[in-house]
């Protein structure tokens, strides 16, 4: 009885897996930042826009999403006093992400942002929460891979890559360092001692 479940589990497994060759495997790991995969993804027809990115769902709803710049715009937006520039890197399927401080607060800045690969007609969405943009270093690299196929079954060529911020409320909160902790532990403890001798 153990084989016959053990065997209908492997041919089980056998199946989904090759079910899936061949198919769409569009994935958030088809995006990385920094050495990390993207926190969401979403597989859009169309063409990328501020609009078409505010009107996504799920992780990608909440505050404004601000166009911070295209690979071919030359020019890039401010978002809270830093201005971003995103690039192709020197090797295929790799991009580069510059940051200025160019205004007031400027760095550090805490942002979501939305990494966007479009190749023929569809584009796919790929949302980074929460990274810390510093004034050392001032870029950061990632890694990009086309997963989905054209009407010809073939990867389409890139168009472009573009990326949207929106800045995180709240940024880092400063923690109370261990010996801080230490310090106001023993005073309340030598506090209550006085207390309870007096």
């Amino acid at each position: 009885m153990k084989s016959n479940i053990f065997l209908t589990k492997v041919l089980l497994s056998i199946i989904l897996s090759t079910a899936g060759f061949g198919a769409h495997a569009f994935s958030v790991d088809d995006v990385t930042y920094n050495g990390l995969s993207a926190d969401a993804a979403q597989y859009l027809s169309g063409n990328d826009s501020s609009a078409t990115i505010n009107a996504l769902g799920g992780s990608f709803a909440g505050a404004t999403w601000t166009f911070l710049d295209k690979n071919e715009a030359g020019s890039s937006t401010e978002i809270q006093g830093v201005t971003f520039s995103v690039g192709l890197g020197t090797t295929s399927g790799g991009y580069t992400l510059s940051w200025d401080a160019t205004g007031t607060p400027g760095l550090p800045l805490t942002m979501d942002f939305v990494f966007v690969d479009k190749a023929g007609p569809s584009y796919g969405a790929y949302l980074f929460e929460a990274e810390v943009f510093t004034s050392n270093p001032l870029s950061g690299t990632g890694t990009f891979d086309i997963s989905w196929t054209n009407g010809g079954n073939k990867t389409p060529d890139l168009s472009h890559i573009s990326i949207y911020g929106r800045a995180v409320a709240g940024s880092e909160v400063p923690e109370p360092g261990p010996l801080s902790l230490l310090g106001m532990g023993l005073l309340a403890l030598g506090f209550t001692r006085k207390q309870l001798t007096s």
